[in-house]
């Protein structure tokens, strides 16, 4: 797994301006590049001229190369995000138009946004078709921070002028390589105890002292206080290394990244812990070795209202939770495999309520949490197919077991980690007559599509919101005592089985 570790440098005034001199270097040349690039050269063919031109070895303009490339794949990822998702907004504004009553002043203001956003997703498409790529080095918001000078906190343009170039010149890459020596060309550590490293800096033609013409590298020291361990790994076994360095209000830090081996250790016991991720909380269901649920539990993750930080802690605090469940219960965790999009569309329309909450779900840093804290626990993780796991959930296992509908979900996700069937129950209802021949050998998926349908064409008739249980920004801590699946993190574990299956499971911990 790639893991980043970083450190604030404590830089004397001469090597502190050879860093703000690398950081504007490369940041006009990483524009020029990206010119270049979006406008279709091949960056193989002008490198020699590039690397002339910028007084840059070949090995920066590798990690500029590098750069640029990750930023274009990410401008057309977004595009085309960004495409779909104004798509399917459009079709619901269209649907609420067409509710409201012609003349009315909500329904000329609906209007006006629908031809914004309209306007909005035509130019996308004319640059998708055009294979036309905008980004704004520096950021949009600081860029048009000089159209209302006095609103942003600056005198005059020249002082939003210095801000925006110095916004555009706050970072540089130093890009790695296992077959280089201690895993970079570039900048190399060199470990002098108690968690101090030596570090040598290659610095640009460019930006060279010109009173010391043979001094081509920065030499200075950095002080670790986490990740010393793996540091210390990957330089004895000659892992690719790279750096970034970034420029903040209190001077310039130094982010190292570098694959690092883990040990995962093998599920002890048969089972699985799944979780299905909702917008205010996290369902787990324990499944034993028999497909069968052991416990289930709700923990409230509600990050709507909350700065970064706190949203962070909140999602450390409930993953934390996770891990030490799946810890005691010896089995590996299961998660799905979902496109965030695809999740939110999914979640959309469920009320005023959902939607703010909906706007905070930070759905891609809660699985890096459950993946990050797993893997250092030893603790196997597994990505499944989500397709139709609520439908299957809700319609299978809520009923049987007592299950809430995302409780049951989490049980299917759980479930498919080991292949069990997903086949209908065998009620009245579903039996009361033969399955034509032309639909015995599809697969179970499809009929669980047209549950689906049946369903949400039923919720729409009715016109029912789905009922959303009241929910608190509070994360019950860990006991002293460590994870108990009775009654984890303070939160007594919900009875959804009968009690010797629950004793059949524990017994088997002990």
């Amino acid at each position: 797994m790639m893991r980043t570790y970083q450190t604030r440098l404590d830089l004397d005034a001469g090597a502190a301006a050879q860093f703000d001199a690398y950081g504007a270097l490369h940041g006009r040349a990483e524009r020029t590049l990206f010119a270049l690039a979006a406008g279709g050269e091949s960056l193989d063919r002008i490198k020699p001229e590039f690397c002339a031109k910028f007084q840059v070895t070949s090995r920066q303009f590798n990690a500029l190369s590098f750069s640029i490339k990750g930023k274009i794949a990410s401008l057309v990822e977004v595009r085309k995000l960004r495409i779909a998702d104004l798509e399917d907004h459009l079709a619901r504004l269209e649907a609420a138009i067409a509710k409201l009553p012609e003349g009315s002043f909500k329904r000329h203001q609906k209007r006006r946004r629908q031809e914004r956003l309209r306007q909005l997703l035509d130019r996308l498409r004319r640059d998708q078709a055009d294979g036309i790529l905008r980004l704004c080095f520096g950021g949009g918001k600081r860029f048009r921070a000089q159209f209302n000078l006095a609103a942003n906190g600056f005198a005059d343009h020249a002082a939003w002028k210095q801000d925006w170039q110095a916004a555009r010149s706050d970072e540089f890459f130093v890009l790695g390589s296992k077959d280089e020596t201690a895993g970079c060309q570039g900048c190399q550590l060199t470990p002098t105890g108690n968690g101090i490293y030596a570090v040598r800096l290659r610095l640009p033609n460019a930006v060279l002292d010109p009173n010391h013409p043979g001094a081509t590298h920065l030499t200075f020291e950095a002080a670790f206080e986490y990740g010393r361990k793996e540091i210390d790994a990957a330089l004895a076994a000659g892992i690719a290394m790279s750096f970034r360095f970034l420029r903040g209000p209190k001077g310039w830090r130094m982010l190292v990244s570098t694959d690092v081996q883990g040990t995962v250790i093998l599920d002890h016991l048969p089972g699985a812990l799944g979780i299905d991720i909702n917008a205010d909380h996290l369902a787990l269901t324990l499944m034993d070795g028999d497909g069968n649920p052991v416990m289930t539990l709700r923990i409230p993750l509600v990050t709507y209202g909350c700065s970064n930080e706190q949203a962070r802690a909140r999602i450390g605090d409930a993953v934390k939770q996770v891990i030490g469940i799946a810890q005691v219960a010896g089995v590996g965790i299961v998660i799905e495999k979902l496109d965030f999009t695809a999740k939110k569309r999914a979640l959309k329309g469920q009320g005023v309520r959902y939607a703010r909450m909906l706007s905070s779900l930070a759905y891609r840093a809660i699985l890096d949490a459950v993946k990050a804290r797993a893997f250092d626990a030893g603790i196997r993780v597994q990505e499944v197919n989500p397709a139709y796991t609520s439908i299957i959930g809700k319609q299978k296992f809520a009923r049987r077991y007592g299950l809430s509908d995302h409780g049951a979900a989490a049980l299917v996700i759980a479930r498919r980690s080991l292949s069990f069937s997903e086949r209908p129950n065998r009620t009245s209802l579903q039996v009361t007559s033969r399955k034509p021949a032309r639909k015995r050998g599809e697969h179970v998926w499809r009929h669980w599509a047209r549950k689906g349908t049946e369903q949400r064409r039923l919720q729409r008739a009715s016109g029912r919101r789905k009922a959303i249980p009241p929910a608190t920004g509070a994360i019950p801590a860990h006991g002293a005592g460590g994870t108990n699946l009775d009654t984890v993190g303070g939160i007594p574990a919900r009875e959804s089985v009968p009690s010797t299956v629950r004793g059949a499971f524990h017994g088997g911990l002990q």
